[in-house]
């Protein structure tokens, strides 16, 4: 929940109080409140969830890598970085073979999104309906594949080729999109078949992929003697493949399900146990220096020990697979005095998974969060689905939104909701309704409508969502995203979103009142005066963007962008203050990225952007790279350098510059990384302290600010899994 903008004090003592505590509040104190919220890196995909909704903007590379980047816009809700990058714990041996994942700043106030994976993948980008999150669907495994010995014939296969290839890339690849499909929706029987088809055809690049799923789709079906033949095929046939290790993992245990080996109990229920988790910690400190109208302060902002553990159980039944997750965090902080804040207990995660893969039901039960269906965000309680027929699957949530991820249970607004899904309602296709309903201590707090559509076919995505909250007879958010791949290997993306910031509900009543208690505004101000208040503390954000991407060459990509965005005011109620609107604000940018520029396997990004908004202008130019010093240690070093200029008659002018260059250093062994990061930030701002007052240098010094800052920062974690 965002709060007001509060005016700027007119008094000079109090402009100066005010400027210099902004400079030195220790970010510290919102540590619990970070961007990067959860992962789950599952066979085929990676889910990647924020704590604000992010838009996509670009990925590099397009396609095929072991390193990939996303740049993201945040939207309003989304507290600004402090310099700091983040970075979550990522299990070993995961699925998706996803070894570390990091967000940091980018160019302006875009983020970088950047995943490293164990080997090369070929990935497409899914963005979330509800903006909170992002897939990154492994669409074809790149990696060391024996397809074809150069001089001995290959081994046999299980099957006489009896196809021919498809026509093109593109029909191989919707093959596979097909096959996928059909392994979500777990509908093994046509999986099947369009393995099986793809086998059926001489040797190709696709055919390992295919040789492994077929296994697991014979094996979730219940056929397990089938799918150890296929596991066996593959290890045959691709002794060196990508997945090698992970297939021979599940034929050992289909092998001890078998009874083939007649093992002891104790090696039985071993061997359908799976255990993994990681354990980071990272030290973080900063120090400002600020000089404002000839006034000094020193201080240090943070100074806090932030540590993690990710702990993940499995257990593969004959019919049921049991699921248990705990993600727990804990803050201390570490200053002393007054700048001192509390310790922090972080619990993002613990829950219990129960599904049932031959009735295609599925039950959890703990914290948990979702990015779709109409529930975007953490929440305590429980959640089921159930797909009772291929292409169609009802699922229902009920619990107690989360305002924070403190450890203790918290009922303060609770909620329930049901979402239908229809998958493949024609190819490509699926579309989900949900009705949603919260209430805040006792009443009703929101009651929403919505429907979300998702279109992945031939090189092209369409994402949409609508939320209507029938409570207050208002559009909540609306939100259009597309990705098109046209030829000679050019992408058009594009992103429309309208929404109410924070969403709407009575809750929002309480922001800037004295009381934190729902039920108390309520006895004050009635129900429907409540009611109006919420409407009156939430803005309106508007957002669109449209870009283009395109590979110049193997090893440089470019990219340019043109975004419009709006906030809306908030009106003077309930002894609340107005808050301005931010303005129109339109903004173009460009990028250079690409690889192994200097040396063999770098990654660099150069940028410039520029952005203009109620008669003041910005220019910011950005860069970044990724250096091996060797095959476990790379460096990256980071710049940003900005420039604001202009006259804005609506709010009182701010103008200056600010330099910002970081450097980042990581070492990674087989189990983890080690990362040391460094940076310092310079800054001189000038602004009026009269909202409505242009800046004018012959102004009392009352009413004017100048203000220098210097800030120092760095940080050294480590991340280790099992």
């Amino acid at each position: 929940m965002s709060a007001p903008v509060r005016k700027l004090p007119s008094r000079h003592f109090s402009a100066l109080t005010f400027a210099i505590a902004a400079a030195l509040a220790s970010p510290a104190s919102r540590a619990a409140d970070r961007t990067l919220d959860q992962i789950s890196a599952e066979a085929g995909s990676v889910v990647v969830q924020f704590n604000c909704p992010m838009s996509f903007v670009s990925n590099f590379p397009l396609r095929t890598g072991d390193e990939l980047r996303i740049e993201l816009q945040p939207l309003p809700g989304c507290a600004p970085m402090t310099g700091f990058g983040e970075s979550l714990p990522v299990a070993a041996d995961n699925a998706a073979g996803l070894l570390d994942i990091r967000l940091e700043p980018s160019l302006g106030s875009r983020r970088s999104l950047t995943l490293h994976f164990a080997r090369n993948v070929e990935f497409l980008i899914r963005p979330k309906p509800g903006l909170t999150g992002i897939e990154v669907v492994l669409s074809r495994r790149a990696g060391r594949v024996t397809v074809e010995a150069t001089n001995d014939a290959p081994p046999k296969p299980s099957r006489e080729v009896a196809r021919a290839l498809p026509a093109s890339a593109e029909d191989m690849e919707k093959l596979l999109a097909d096959a996928r499909t059909a392994m979500q929706d777990r509908d093994y029987d046509g999986a099947i078949r369009i393995y099986t088809k793809i086998l059926e055809s001489p040797e190709s690049a696709a055919r390992p992929q295919a040789q492994e799923f077929l296994g697991l789709a014979r094996e979730r079906k219940g056929q397990l003697a089938q799918a150890k033949k296929e596991y066996e095929e593959y290890l045959h046939r691709y002794p060196e493949g990508a997945d090698a290790d992970a297939v021979q993992q599940r034929l050992a245990a289909l092998v001890t399900l078998d009874g083939a080996t007649r093992p002891t109990k104790g090696a039985l229920d071993a061997s359908r146990w799976q255990i993994d988790g990681a354990l980071a910690q990272e030290y973080r400190h900063d120090k400002n220096d600020v000089l404002s109208n000839g006034v000094t302060a020193n201080g240090v902002g943070q100074t806090a020990l932030d540590s993690e553990a990710d702990l993940q159980i499995r257990h593969r039944g004959d019919r049921y697979d049991f699921k248990s997750r705990v993600f727990v965090g804990y803050v201390r902080d570490m200053l002393s005095g007054a700048g001192g804040s509390p310790n922090i207990i972080r619990l993002p995660q613990a829950f219990v998974e129960i599904d049932d893969h031959r009735s295609n039901w599925v039950a959890r039960l703990g914290r948990q969060s979702q990015t779709n269906g109409g529930v975007y965000g953490s929440y305590d309680g429980a959640y089921a689905s159930w797909q009772p027929r291929t292409g169609f699957r009802v699922s229902a949530a009920a619990g107690a939104t989360l305002q924070s991820y403190d450890a203790s249970v918290q009922h303060d607004r609770t909620f329930a909701n049901l979402a239908v899904e229809w998958l493949g309602v024609i190819p490509g296709l699926d579309l989900t309704g949900f009705a949603f309903e919260q209430k805040a201590g006792g009443y009703l707090d929101a009651r929403q409508l919505g429907v979300e559509s998702r279109y992945y076919r031939d090189g092209k995505s369409l994402i949409g969502q609508i939320d209507y909250d029938v409570y207050f007879k208002e559009l909540n958010s609306a939100t259009l995203l597309g990705s098109f791949s046209l030829p000679n290997r050019w992408v058009i993306t594009g992103v429309l979103d309208h929404r109410h910031s924070p969403f709407l509900g009575v809750f929002n009543a309480l922001i800037g009142q004295p009381t934190t208690s729902i039920g108390s505004l309520i006895e004050t101000t009635g129900l429907q005066g409540a009611k109006q208040l919420a409407v009156d503390r939430t803005a309106i954000a508007d957002m669109g963007t449209i870009g283009v991407q395109h590979p110049l060459t193997e090893q440089l990509q470019w990219g340019a962008d043109l975004s419009f965005s709006r906030v809306g005011g908030t009106v003077a109620s309930g002894g609340v203050p107005a808050t301005p609107a931010s303005g129109n604000a339109i903004a173009v940018s460009t990028q250079l990225l690409g690889g192994s520029w200097l040396v063999d396997g770098d990654v660099d990004t150069v940028g410039v952007g520029y952005t203009t908004r109620q008669g003041t202008r910005s220019i910011s130019v950005f860069s970044t790279a990724r250096y091996p010093i060797t095959d476990s240690i790379r460096i990256g070093p980071r710049v940003q350098v900005s420039h604001t200029s202009g006259n804005d008659p609506r709010t009182g002018t701010s103008s200056g510059w600010s330099a910002s260059p970081s450097l980042l250093l990581d070492w990674r062994f087989r189990r983890g990384v080690v990362q040391f990061e460094s940076g310092y930030e310079q800054a001189a701002l000038n602004a009026s302290l009269s909202p409505g007052v242009p800046l004018d240098p012959n102004l009392p010094s009352a009413n004017l600010l100048t203000q220098k800052t210097k800030r120092f920062w760095f940080g050294l974690g480590y991340t280790v899994s099992f």
